[in-house]
């Protein structure tokens, strides 16, 4: 089988439920695939090697952080298919944020808003996506006559219009719980809301291409999803799997042992354990063992490193780690309250003091810190 440039991270002790959590064992790499990837040069973070930092400026990285000195500036505080009826509509509001509505599917358990401030930093966690993959909207190996493609958990909707605009003859259909996408778009595209945990109504052997991105911590059964999936491709076309893992990592131990990012990890980790809507999708090789289960072949498995804030010396690292920055600064409190407050029970000041401590140590260039995301993509046999 070809080496698909599956990088050895190296294991580190778990995390534990301590003041001074460790790092964990960093997500086992996926078994080598038999398709041949795509080159690192096209994609920045695809590389095994430590990723250089650019040299600190007089006065960082002495502890003394700044709150003013934010990537954002002053603004960061601040059946299947269902129609569109009054009662998706009713959105849950919790702690003054609104959420999917129970109605909408996921059992109310999707831990993202769905509210104007948390759908601004989707729209740009699409743009820092794009570039994680070199300015791409996919790796698989598609064909310029696509008729129909679908994008699974479209949420603003901003991948399924780039899709369309590119291309143009073919329609694309982006899926998702709420109706939160714009209504101006071109002419190919089409929203639906659906839960696509729920058996799907999509006639089998339909589509060219399956997309689905950042769907971390909303899938119960993964494996149910690919082989639904599988069923809804045609013979020959591709699905793609595109993940992440708050598996914070650096490659110079530049995270301090009692690091908020790790509280981060284990945040999230134990949430999703309660919901049953696992976080560790790369840890559990999710991905390349659900696709291959379904039945497809030429699987190609894509690691790459995302550096999170400005520290990077290459310019295309440092772009992508500043919009990492940006999204996340965008909305902190969108991120983790759910999580923290209606699944774990803690409180709210508890979690301020926790965001305070996570927003210095993202916006300090002394901490190279990193998170892994995994890309893999495969083909429905010819004679399925």
């Amino acid at each position: 089988m070809a080496n698909p440039e599956t990088p050895e991270p190296a294991a580190t002790e778990p995390a534990a439920a301590s003041p001074e959590p460790a790092a964990s064992a960093a997500p086992a790499p996926a078994a080598e695939t038999v398709a041949e990837a795509s080159t690192s040069a096209e994609v920045p973070g695809a590389t095994a090697a430590p990723i250089e930092a650019a040299p600190l400026e007089e006065g960082e990285g002495d502890g003394n952080f700044n709150d003013a000195d934010s990537a954002l500036g002053e603004g960061d505080n601040a059946s299947s298919t269902a129609s569109l009826t009054e009662s998706i509509l009713e959105y849950r509001t919790l702690n003054g944020r609104t959420y999917h509505s129970e109605r909408s599917g996921s059992e109310g358990k999707y831990w993202g808003p769905n509210d104007e401030r948390q759908n601004e930093a989707m729209d740009m966690n699409h743009h820092f996506l794009t570039l994680c993959l070199g300015g791409k909207l996919f790796l698989a190996p598609l064909k310029d006559d696509m008729e129909k493609v679908l994008d699974i958990g479209t949420g603003t909707g901003l991948w399924a219009i780039d899709m369309a605009d590119e291309y143009p003859n073919c329609e694309v259909v982006g899926t998702d719980l709420s109706p939160i996408q714009p209504s101006w778009c071109p002419p190919n595209v089409k929203f639906e809301i659906d839960d696509c945990e729920q058996p799907w109504t999509y006639a089998p052997n339909s589509f060219d291409y399956i997309h689905i991105r950042y769907m971390v911590g909303g899938i119960a059964d993964w494996h149910k999803l690919f082989r639904q999936a599988y069923t809804a491709l045609k013979p020959g076309g591709w699905i793609e799997s595109f993940e992440v893992e708050a598996d914070y990592r650096s490659d110079d131990d530049t995270i301090p042992h009692n690091s908020s990012m790790y509280l981060w990890q284990e945040l999230f980790t134990e949430g999703g354990k309660k919901l049953n809507r696992p976080f560790t999708i790369l840890s559990d090789d999710t991905q390349r063992k659900g696709i291959e289960e379904a039945g497809f072949v030429d699987i190609t498995v894509k690691e790459i490193k995302v550096p999170m804030g400005s520290w990077p010396a290459d310019s295309r690292l440092k772009e992508i780690g500043q919009w990492a920055q940006y999204t996340l600064e965008q909305d902190l409190e969108g991120f983790v309250m759910f999580m923290w407050n209606t699944v774990l029970g803690r409180s709210l000041e508890e979690m301020q003091v926790f965001l305070a401590g996570y927003r210095r140590e993202l916006r300090t260039r002394s901490i190279h810190a990193y998170l892994p995301q995994r890309v893999v993509y495969a083909r429905k046999p010819e004679t399925a």
